[in-house]
């Protein structure tokens, strides 16, 4: 008899799982359709614009040939499901990534409305007995008794991070399995104290606090929201912000809905932060829209290289080679580090046939991103010298 046991709670808990995951797929269709139409509809922290958050598990079909598996086999072990349930009873998925023995980070949108809150791990569930909270950076930290032996990721920086970086996206999808995808860092954006991580790893609506790594294993990231219907615009919460909310003092609170300010991307569209309304328009290609963001936004962030960078990509699309030139060049004298910037501004001068200043842009391109300078140097190289002046 007790050996039939554990079996009948295994065989009951995939049942259940089943069960949540057909609720799960059409609740999924009728959000998805309102917010088609309505973004607001879809949750009460609407931004109402184009961004839509990963509020429940979506499947999808891993990507990930590039990776290590022996390195990543228990690091996909450290990643847990996240089942929220309101007083009401509806609920919502989401994912969790293990950062101190039985702590659990997740996105505070998942667990907001709840009143329980469970893992799932090994087909069983265990119930989360309080959580820390800061919404809006949309970072909750979930404890849960018995779940010692999962073990914490490795964690890494931020800071270490370029454009072009490979990483990988890892969550679980529509509440049955865990699925990766691997894509390129598309760019950095400074916010408050942190830097907010902007990806092509494709992520759909429910990987929520899921884990963006780097190809060498740490956690760099939090999967947390996406541009809606645009490639290459998936976003995660920095690594650093864990680090600090681990760090604080006051004690964790009991399991209960968060009646806190709502998160920094689910702002009015009015209050977003700049690199958020930039890309919007970006993906929209909205360029002269974007040129006059672009000129609030250095005037708000005189020291924000991002704005120049962002502005010089939106004269170049409208054909103003000299403003975008000059751009440009604002944007790598406030970042000398800013790798796509040297490279879009030697590809303008080459284009105008300034083959030299091409070439010490090369230069200067070459320690920061040795493939990037390489590919411009090619350019340079099939380039035809600017005529004289008459």
């Amino acid at each position: 008899m007790n050996s039939v046991a554990p079996l009948f709670l295994l065989c009951k808990s995939l049942i259940q799982d089943v069960s949540r995951a057909v609720e799960m797929t059409a609740l999924l269709c009728r959000w998805e359709a309102q917010t088609m139409l309505d973004p607001a509809a879809s949750d009460s922290w609407s931004i109402g614009g184009w961004l839509a958050a990963t509020l429940l598990s979506t499947s999808f079909v891993a990507a990930a040939s590039d990776i290590d598996r022996e390195l990543f086999n228990p690091i996909v072990a450290s990643i847990v499901k996240i089942e929220a349930v309101t007083d009401g009873g509806s609920f919502s998925l989401g994912s969790g990534v293990a950062v101190q023995p039985s702590r659990f980070v997740t996105s505070c949108h998942v667990t907001a409305q709840a009143a329980s809150i469970t893992v799932l791990y090994q087909g069983l569930r265990w119930p989360v007995v309080r959580q820390r909270a800061n919404t809006v950076r949309d970072l909750c930290i979930l404890q849960v008794r018995g779940l010692d032996g999962v073990v914490p990721v490795p964690r890494g920086k931020v800071s270490d991070l370029r454009v072009g970086t490979e990483v990988a996206a890892i969550g679980y999808t529509f509440g049955t399995g865990l699925a990766t995808q691997v894509g390129t860092v598309q760019a950095l954006h400074p916010l408050a104290d942190g830097t907010v991580i902007q990806s092509a790893t494709y992520f759909n609506s429910g990987a929520s606090g899921g884990g963006l790594f780097e190809m060498d294993g740490k956690l760099v990231g939090i999967l947390t929201f996406r541009l809606k219907g645009a490639e290459a615009y998936y976003f995660s919460i920095p690594v650093d912000w864990i680090e600090s909310e681990l760090a604080r003092s006051d004690p964790f609170e009991p399991v209960g809905k968060l009646d806190s300010a709502p998160p920094f991307w689910a702002q009015p569209a009015d209050r977003l932060p700049f690199f958020m309304r930039a890309s919007t328009l970006q993906a929209r290609m909205l360029w002269d829209e974007l040129v006059r963001l672009t000129d609030a936004w250095a005037e708000a962030e005189p020291s924000n290289a991002e704005a120049w960078f962002m502005r010089g990509q939106a004269l170049t699309r409208l054909d103003h080679p000299t403003e975008a030139i000059a751009a440009y060049e604002r944007a790598v004298s406030l970042d000398p580090h800013l790798a796509q910037a040297w490279f879009l501004l030697g590809q303008l001068q080459i284009g105008r046939g300034e083959k030299k200043e091409a070439e010490r842009i090369t230069r200067q391109l070459e320690p920061l991103d040795p493939a990037l300078a390489s590919e411009l140097a090619t350019r340079g190289r099939g380039a035809k010298p600017a005529s004289p002046s008459p």
